[in-house]
């Protein structure tokens, strides 16, 4: 990954793009990492974005919203987002050439 950061393949790349994030994901920031991502795809109308409320890192929704809490939160079973799968498979059937 260092030697290939994605913020040079997000700048230059014409490929279609889907960059989705959960708000309550403590593996990454949105203030730091989905923020960055934006502001490198300023002007990019093949790169998407959505962030959802309230899921963590597996797109599920957060049962402890502390992130001392999200490795005991992970071994909740639960079912990822339908509203997740939903936008994903719309994004691909949009994208599919």
């Amino acid at each position: 990954m260092a030697e290939h950061p994605v913020t040079n393949y997000l700048s230059r790349t014409e490929k279609p793009v889907l960059i989705l994030q959960g708000d309550k994901d403590f593996q990454v920031s949105v203030e730091k990492d989905f923020a960055l991502y934006q502001q490198i795809c300023i002007g990019k109308p093949n790169i998407r974005f959505k962030l959802y409320p309230g899921l963590n890192h597996l797109f599920m929704k957060s049962v402890y919203g502390r992130v001392k809490d999200f490795k005991k939160e992970y071994k909740i079973p639960q079912k990822m987002s339908a509203e997740v799968l939903e936008d994903i498979a719309e994004w691909i059937w949009a994208n599919d050439q």
